[in-house]
């Protein structure tokens, strides 16, 4: 209720964060004001003179205009009227990238012809804001937020006339992802787009330009045979880390990884949504690996100072105990307790996918991002295994026999060491390390059981490490180098040796320390043969 018993007029004003024409060309920059605790009133004057001189008509300084003298007139007193009662400004902050709402946005309201009386406050942990006891009048409206910093753009300016007594609501947004996309990566359609910002996971800026990588697979048919490929998709970090990698596929599995100097994350597995844009941030640390014990009976690890804890349930939402959880490529895990519930300490920083099995449950992969400054928190939900029995189908062709095509490919590049069937076949090895005998970068001693174990040269002084083991492309866990209880000598068919990770396609690369082996299953020749 206003003075006198009478209601206040109320106006109901939603502006969707475009300028007028008349602010629209002349905009200034300001994602620095106030959250970088710089002086803002020199920005604001410039604003301020611009407006008045367009409200007032006038011409621009220089413009040449005219004063015109007039004849003094007797001042008559004025009658006494009350004063105009304020008004008040509301509205919420969005995030057009992620599609929620912006917290911590620093929203700043300006009158042009005033700009001592500029009034800042800061959208709360649901976006919203209130501006209260404004005079009536013109505004300028506008915020800021890191995450403008970061992608390098700006919010457009709002201008907006508030009433004696008025109540406006006001919606806020930043930038389109449409519109960093055509930033980033041009004009067009740039196909599945993933944007994001590579951070530092101990905190503070990148020690070292980043750098990001996503591969996919991709199949084409050549003539009357199939050829796959695992492209690669590489984006420079701006000096705030944000990337944007364009040309990538649609709701096809990526495995990405970030870099910046000595620094780097694990490998993700990522997914670019049906729209065609993702949004997700990478983060980056250090680990120190930790070579195997003399006898060699525990495998290379990764460590680090970063701490995880986290819960693993069931569809039902039940909490699964004695599930083992793992950060893939860290060889760290445990089991979940009688309530679910787990926690790891002393694992690399960045950022890893987890992985959770359970028996009679299909095995769980989530992105973690690990970082120094908090723990990190997950919840994995399983759903039951379900038989599938396809229909049975027997053709008689001799490529069922042979090596995958990519197994080809990666031989020609001339990284690794390679193994056929041919050279299977001819030595007909009877244990597993027979099959690594005499291979540079390749140490076989005995194990425990008198079971001979596999091991690497390790680099510098870490000596001897166990590699990371891929059977038809799925990571097996292998802490002793003990091959023999992965597979048969019989049940192999070709095997790829990577000594240095580096050396290793990416989907083979692991922070482990040590190389990698890659061994691909099934008969070496058809039967009869």
């Amino acid at each position: 209720m206003g003075r006198g018993g009478r209601s206040a007029p109320r106006a109901a004003l939603v502006l969707r964060g475009i300028a007028t024409r008349s602010i629209a060309t002349r905009r200034i920059a300001t994602r620095r004001i106030a959250t970088r605790g710089r002086a803002t009133r020199g920005l604001v004057w410039r604003v301020a003179a611009m407006l008045l001189m367009t409200a007032a008509g006038g011409a621009a300084p220089g413009g040449g205009g005219a004063l015109v003298a007039q004849r003094p007139t007797a001042a008559r007193p004025a009658p006494p009227t009350a004063a105009p009662a304020p008004g008040r400004l509301t509205g919420i902050v969005r995030d057009s990238l992620s599609g929620g709402v912006l917290a911590g946005a620093v929203v700043q309201v300006v009158p042009p012809d005033d700009p001592s009386r500029i009034r800042s406050v800061q959208t709360g942990a649901d976006g919203r804001f209130v501006v209260d006891s404004l005079p009536a009048g013109l505004y300028l409206l506008g915020f800021l937020h890191p995450t403008l910093d970061d992608f390098g753009v700006e919010a457009a300016l709002v201008q907006l006339q508030l009433a004696p007594g008025a109540v406006v609501d006001v919606e806020l947004a930043t930038p389109s992802p449409r519109t960093i996309v055509a930033m980033r990566c041009g004009p067009g359609d740039q196909g599945g787009v993933w944007l994001g910002v590579l951070r530092a996971a101990q905190g503070g800026s990148l020690t070292a330009p980043g750098r990001v990588r996503a591969q996919f697979t991709e199949v084409t048919v050549v003539g009357n045979r199939m050829e796959r490929r695992s492209p690669n998709r590489f984006a420079n970090a701006t000096e705030t880390g944000a990337f944007a990698v364009c040309q990538l596929p649609v709701d096809q599995p990526l495995r990405v990884r970030g870099f910046a100097g000595v620094d780097s994350s694990g490998v993700l597995e990522l997914r670019i949504p049906g729209d065609g844009m993702l949004v997700r941030d990478l983060w980056v640390g250090r680990a120190e690996p930790v070579a195997p014990s003399a006898r060699g009976d525990v495998g290379a690890q990764l460590r680090g100072a970063a701490r995880l804890r986290g819960v693993v349930r069931d569809a039902q939402g039940k909490p699964m105990p004695s599930a083992r959880v793992e950060v893939v490529g860290s060889g760290q895990g445990g089991a979940t307790t009688t309530t679910g519930q787990f926690a790891l300490q002393g694992l690399p920083a960045g950022s890893y996918m987890l992985e959770a099995r359970a028996l009679g449950f299909e095995p769980m992969r989530v992105p973690v991002d690990l970082v120094l400054t908090r723990e990190a928190s997950v919840e994995v939900t399983m759903a039951a295994a379900t038989p599938k029995l396809d229909t049975l189908r027997v053709r008689g062709n001799a490529d069922l026999w042979a090596v995958p095509p990519e197994f080809e490919q990666r031989r020609k590049s001339g990284f690794g060491r390679f193994i056929d069937p041919a050279w299977l076949e001819e030595r007909k090895p009877q244990v597993m390390a027979d099959i690594f005998r005499s291979t540079p970068g390749i140490v076989t001693m005995p194990g425990q059981m008198g079971r001979e174990q596999v091991l690497m040269r390790g680099t510098g002084m870490t000596g001897s490490c166990v590699p990371a083991v891929f059977l038809n492309g799925l990571q097996i866990p292998m802490p002793d180098g003990n091959l023999d209880t992965v597979i048969q000598p019989m049940d192999v068919r070709a095997v790829e040796i990577y000594p240095r990770a580096a050396s290793a396609p990416i989907q083979f690369q692991t922070r482990n320390g040590c190389g990698s082996i890659v061994i691909w299953s099934g008969a070496r020749r058809p039967p009869g043969k």
